[in-house]
């Protein structure tokens, strides 16, 4: 019994010892989780910035380089009224499909905004070739597109100043 009593003596100490031990090494180690995981979603998001920032750029370059007055200057006037508007109408289509993938880096909501942009400026270029007689010219397509943009609401304007919302809202300090 008094050997019992000795080691009882020892041991409780001992455990409770190894108890505080214990607990003090598994909240050193959660804390020191809590801090890489920290840590790494902040890494991640240094690198994530300025991807979001270069789509951002991206899709209001495209909004640029689709706007009607912009469009017509930079695609060549054929001879022929509907290869002009298929041109017109296939360049929209060939940016928009070259930055397709910076939908993943942009708000959903202002996705939507820049297809709508897209398929309101294509519907657009086909209202101006309606809109003129059956013996039109491209340079009359032209002109017309010209005109009727000057206006300054195009499509793309509404999906350039949500961009910018969006930029300014998230990438502010």
């Amino acid at each position: 019994m008094i050997e019992l009593v000795e080691i009882l003596k020892y041991s409780i100490p001992l455990l409770i010892l190894g108890v505080i031990v214990y607990f003090l090494l598994d909240k050193l180690l959660s804390e020191e989780s809590a801090r890489r995981k920290v840590e790494l979603q902040l890494k991640d998001r240094d690198m994530l910035v300025p991807m979001k920032l270069q789509a951002y750029e991206r899709m209001a370059l495209f909004l640029e380089r689709v706007r009607p007055t912009h469009l017509v200057r930079r695609v060549e006037i054929s001879e022929n009224l509907d290869a002009y508007e298929y041109h017109i109408v296939n360049t929209i289509q060939e940016e928009f499909d070259h930055n397709l993938s910076q939908q993943i880096y942009v708000h959903p909501e202002t996705w939507k905004i820049v297809y709508a942009a897209k398929n309101t400026t294509q519907n657009f270029i086909k209202q101006c070739r309606e809109g003129l007689g059956p013996n039109a010219t491209s340079q009359e397509l032209r002109a017309e597109i010209i005109r009727r943009s000057l206006d300054g609401s195009a499509a793309t304007n509404a999906a350039l100043l949500k961009l910018q919302k969006d930029v300014q809202g998230d990438f502010e300090a």
